[in-house]
């Protein structure tokens, strides 16, 4: 067919979905080198979505859309193309009727890979038009897992009836081998991209008496990814203390070390931490880098009334802006955003990290090295004689380093950093225990944002219903007011969970002069957070409350994270 020969940008144009100048902008930067697909870039840039070029190409081919996500594909189809091919044509086989092959692709007009399919498999092809990512998590589904089944397999077979000397020597070559060498290698390289691509925030390896347990923390909660023999224990230890550069030998201390991963054209940072237990050495593996989120204030999940004070925070001049929360609520993403809201040429930005969790162009990073005597404190004094505007502190762990912070907030500095406490206001009471006078503390902060994440109600399965009696006494409603609220299901997009994803939950206090005078006072945490309220907080609490009521995650979930404030 004659529409079958047009090149997609000009499809495009014709469907409306771009102008003559954006496509002009798109082949200038396909032509300047970057190897991506055209629609890629267009994609990359926002100037469509990956379901306006599917439109558009099945309007003006009139070759059918279908939506992957409705879509199961046989086991017996899914081998069908050579995995090397799949992927490299952006392709899978969904269905197979005779001599005919149905195939999903992200660009039908790739007639060089229709070809090849059909060459390779010795059918006849029917493309039908989906999206890449789409097809890219069908990769995982049906590949993935399988693969890092057959390679621990293919490890364990390949040990079987060889001595220990043998294994030893093997074990040893096989840090220096390639991935596409060793099994144990590309087990290991599997966990991790799974890990990736499911927005894992953890990898746990858990060496146990029978077996070896593999979990991912998603959402929050840790999912059992795999459990495999035993015999794997050492190698997959060896292999993850060798690349993230420690010690192979030593097996009786806890160990710190760091890797960068590239997987989709993007390096993730990982943080691993070693520690010796009964049956080896349990190993958990933090992604420090943001997954599928730009640093964009509108992203981090602020009510209205939050965003405004966020940004009457991040354009002060001096002072401290704290973020507080427990481990992985999400305070460094909230504190790389306040600075990427800030930063430009005329700022001279320095940070102070242990370790440094996100690389940010235009900002001046220290990590710090205890052993070498660079701790936070040590740090700070050097950066105040590097004459900053912003100093950003990854935590603030101890007096020392909380008394040079104050000291440089109150000398004309504005400072962002950490602290791990439960709420806003209780965050006060950390700093005067750290042995920060009230009336410091009154005249340094700014203002204090407390975070939590809440697990969000997966949108393709929660169910609407009326609350009960209880549910409206939780919430505050009144007993014949008409409201729905949602609760989990399960489906396959959640992975039966009934949650996908997690929605941010805040209270931010602005230090008002009522809220400075009474902590100079040294009034209690209970008092301090009644006036707070009175002088405008919004109480994580009523977060979540309007959250619910809104139908972004559960009533479950609004008791599991309040009950401790009651």
């Amino acid at each position: 067919m004659k529409a079958n020969r047009l090149r997609i940008g000009q499809i495009l144009i014709d469907a409306g979905a771009i102008t003559d100048e954006q496509l002009d902008e798109a082949l200038k930067k396909q032509k300047g080198g970057s190897g991506k697909r055209l629609a890629d870039i267009l994609i990359e840039d926002g100037v469509v979505t990956e379901l306006q070029v599917c439109r558009a190409l099945e309007q003006q081919l009139t070759i059918p859309y279908i939506d992957l996500d409705e879509v199961q594909i046989p086991e017996e189809i899914s081998g069908i193309i050579p995995e090397d091919i799949a992927q490299k044509h952006m392709a899978i086989a969904i269905e197979q009727s005779g001599r005919y092959l149905t195939i999903a692709m992200a660009d039908p007009t790739n007639y060089n890979g229709i070809q090849d399919i059909g060459i390779t498999t010795k059918m006849k092809i029917r493309p039908v038009i989906a999206e890449g990512s789409k097809i890219a998590n069908k990769f995982r589904e049906l590949y993935a897992a399988k693969k890092a089944v057959d390679d621990a397999k293919e490890f364990l077979e390949s040990k079987a009836g060889k001595s220990k000397a043998e294994l030893e020597a093997e074990a040893a070559a096989a840090q220096e081998a390639s991935a596409n060498d060793q099994p144990i290698i590309r087990f290991v390289n599997s966990m991790i991209e799974e890990a990736i691509f499911s927005k894992a925030s953890d990898i746990h390896i858990e060496p146990m008496e029978s077996c070896l347990r593999i979990r991912f923390r998603i959402d929050g909660k840790l999912q059992i990814y795999m459990e495999t023999a035993a015999e794997l224990i050492p190698s997959v230890t060896s292999r993850i203390k060798f690349i993230g550069n420690m010690n192979i030998a030593e097996k009786r201390i806890p160990q710190d070390g760091r890797i960068k991963y590239r997987v989709g054209g993007k390096d993730i940072d990982f943080r691993i931490s070693v520690l010796p237990c009964m049956f080896g050495e349990k190993i958990v593996m933090r992604i420090t880098t943001s997954l599928g989120m730009e640093l964009k204030k509108e992203n981090i999940g602020f009510l209205p009334e939050n965003l405004e004070k966020f940004n009457h925070l991040v354009k002060s001049h001096r002072g401290i802006i704290l973020v507080t929360g427990a481990t992985g609520s999400g305070k460094s993403t909230t504190l790389y955003t306040a600075l990427r809201e800030v930063m430009g040429e005329d700022i001279n930005i320095i940070t102070v990290e242990d370790p440094v969790e996100m690389i940010q162009q235009g900002i001046t990073q220290v990590q710090t090295n205890e052993k070498a005597g660079l701790t936070f404190a040590a740090a700070l004094r050097s950066i105040l004689r590097q004459d900053p505007d912003i100093i950003m502190i990854g935590e603030i762990r101890d007096g020392e380093t909380a008394g040079i912070a104050v000291q440089a907030a109150i000398t004309g500095h504005l400072v962002l950093s950490t602290l791990h406490t439960y709420d806003a206001p209780s965050s006060v009471a950390r700093l005067v225990d750290m042995g920060i006078e009230p009336y410091m503390v009154s005249s340094a902060l700014l203002g204090i944002i407390a975070q939590k994440l809440a697990r969000r109600l997966c949108t393709n399965c929660k169910e609407a219903y009326s609350p009960d009696l209880n549910e409206r006494i939780g919430l505050g409603l009144d007993e014949d007011e008409e409201i729905t609220l949602y609760r989990p299901v399960g489906c396959e997009k959640c992975n039966m969970k009934g949650y996908k994803g997690r929605v941010a939950v805040h209270e931010v206090m602005m230090l008002t002069t009522t809220l400075k005078r009474a902590i100079t006072q040294g009034v209690s945490t209970d008092e301090l957070r009644d006036m707070a309220i009175e002088e405008g907080m919004i109480s994580m609490k009523e977060n979540v409350r309007r959250d619910v009521l809104q139908g972004l995650t559960s009533y479950e979930e609004y008791i599991d994270m309040t009950i401790s404030n009651d």
